[in-house]
């Protein structure tokens, strides 16, 4: 029978995985990298390459969308990191018998008993989910309440047992959460799966290769139910494609039933150790520089307060946002800062030092055209330029007082030796080992012109731009009133008088 026989129980064992997540400091909104991945344990193993039910890869997804959308590269990468002893520790306390964490276990199981690959007791699968719906709590399972004879007398009755605490009320609460959320599941089930009840029911999946076996197992605070779908002989079933087509409308059917006969399926209670924060809603880290969020529940300490190294601002050089901006450069103003996203993964079981994760999201982002993922390489320049900026006195201003307040900003990464400040075109101040300072200098009466001059610790300098100042007078020479221009005055031209001739008078 299903309930005592071993069977491989698909992705349906999925939620120990997670929870060994939330229980090493991951929550909801932890960044998984869905992208085509090899795996290589150890020399004495096949590389690893596991693909998702749809045949996709997602990128960058949370640990809500891969454990409520049962991603499989996201589930192999989850036991690589809390580990196959750590986590068949936890799969064992929880009720699974055949899980126990023995020297044979560790050597027959591999990274693929996340999807499935380690056979376990329905009953028992059943029994370690009634942990969650009973906030932690676990209950052994028991089939028999009362024998009594045929006279009423009571032969055997049971007894309960005070209940064993094996995770806490947070934990459960994150893992029942995640399965009643119909929008986690939507990547894998869209909006409208026979898992969609409309109440807050946790439930899972399983298929396994060749659909062999075919599972789904939901519960909620007052009943949990779970249906299998196989061949008794282990064959394959032709004509059952996943759990949502073979063991869901059965397990539909029942819970619908459960529930009209009143096992009601309550809101799940937020325990006092858990907190709803605004979280970036790509990264996962605290909310943070006006980027999307959304709102999370995590365990209360569990959301690290350190800057989000994923989902960024970064100085990028002007006119070549692919490159950075050297610390000169930002010291003076001379940068642009754009977003960028930075998806990153150690590969914590690589044996020769391949960080075949990488390789993986690398390939996929350069698949991309979202510009953010493109993230820039290097410095424009040189990493030891040195940059200096003229703070004050403003070009091209007048000031009424002799006291003239000079500001200066410079910047290099081999470090700043010394400024000097030109008035004139001669040093009147030299200041030593510092980026920026202010300095105010003496001036007389006049029109003067002022620039700095930094000098990196590496032998390289930079000048400011020229500031022209008045002091108690305008900073420019006054135009000249241009003399008057003399008036050509024309005289007249006499007329020509034609020459008188004799007359003769008779």
């Amino acid at each position: 029978m299903a309930v005592d026989a071993l069977r491989q129980p698909g992705s349906s064992i999925k939620p120990i995985t997670y929870l060994a997540m939330i229980q090493r400091g991951y929550n909801p909104s932890s960044l998984l990298m869905d992208v085509e991945t090899t795996f290589v344990e150890n020399d004495k193993m096949e590389p690893y390459t596991p693909k998702n039910y749809d045949g996709k890869f997602h990128g960058p997804v949370t640990l809500r969308q891969s454990l409520g959308s049962s991603l499989n590269i996201p589930a192999v990468k989850s036991l690589a990191i809390v580990g196959l002893k750590n986590w068949l520790t936890l799969a064992y306390t929880m009720g699974l018998s055949t899980l126990e964490p023995t020297d044979t276990n560790l050597k027959t199981y591999g990274l693929s008993a996340t999807l499935g690959g380690a056979e376990v007791h329905m009953i028992d699968l059943i029994s370690a989910y009634s942990t969650f719906a009973n906030g932690g709590l676990k209950v052994q399972p028991v089939s028999i309440l009362k024998v009594e004879d045929k006279d009423g007398k009571v032969l055997y009755e049971y007894k309960p047992v005070e209940k064993e605490r094996v995770i806490s009320s947070g934990e459960a609460f994150i893992i029942n959460n995640i399965l009643s959320d119909n929008t986690a599941r939507m990547l894998a089930f869209g909006a409208n799966s026979l898992l969609n009840t409309g109440k807050p029911i946790a439930v899972k999946t399983g298929t396994t290769n060749n659909m062999k076996d075919n599972w789904t197992i939901g519960w909620s605070q007052n009943v949990i139910v779970a249906s299998w779908v196989g061949n008794n002989d282990g064959s394959e079933m032709s004509y059952v494609a996943s759990g949502i087509t073979g063991a869901s409308p059965i397990w539909r059917r029942i819970i619908n039933e459960a529930l009209n006969l009143g096992y009601k399926a309550p809101a799940w209670e937020v325990p006092d150790e858990v907190e709803e924060l605004d979280v970036d809603a790509i990264s996962g880290y605290r909310a943070h520089d006006d980027f999307p969020s959304k709102k999370e529940y995590v365990i209360k300490g569990s959301l690290p307060n350190t800057p989000d190294p994923v989902h960024r601002k970064v100085n990028v050089c002007k006119g070549d946002e692919g490159k950075l901006a050297t610390d000169a450069k930002v010291a003076v103003g001379d940068f642009t800062e754009k977003e960028f996203v930075y998806l990153q993964e150690d590969d914590p079981v690589s044996q020769d030092g391949r960080n075949r994760w990488q390789e993986g999201i690398d390939a996929w982002i350069a698949g991309q055209t979202d510009p953010r993922y493109h993230t820039p390489n290097g410095y424009c320049g040189e990493s030891s330029d040195v940059s200096v900026s003229l703070l004050k006195p403003n070009n091209e201003t007048r000031y009424d007082s002799n006291n003239i307040e000079v500001q200066v900003k410079a910047g290099s990464d081999d470090g700043i030796d010394k400024v000097e400040i030109f008035v004139d075109g001669n040093v009147a101040r030299t200041v030593e080992d510092k980026l920026e300072f202010t300095e105010s200098l003496s001036l007389s009466t006049g029109r003067h012109q002022i620039y700095v001059k930094a000098y990196s610790r590496g032998g390289k300098t930079a000048t400011s731009g020229t500031a022209k100042i008045g002091v108690n007078t305008d900073w420019q020479e006054p135009t000249p009133t241009p003399s008057p221009t003399p008036t050509m005055v024309v005289l007249p031209t006499a007329t020509p008088t034609a020459p008188l001739s004799p007359v003769v008078i008779p």
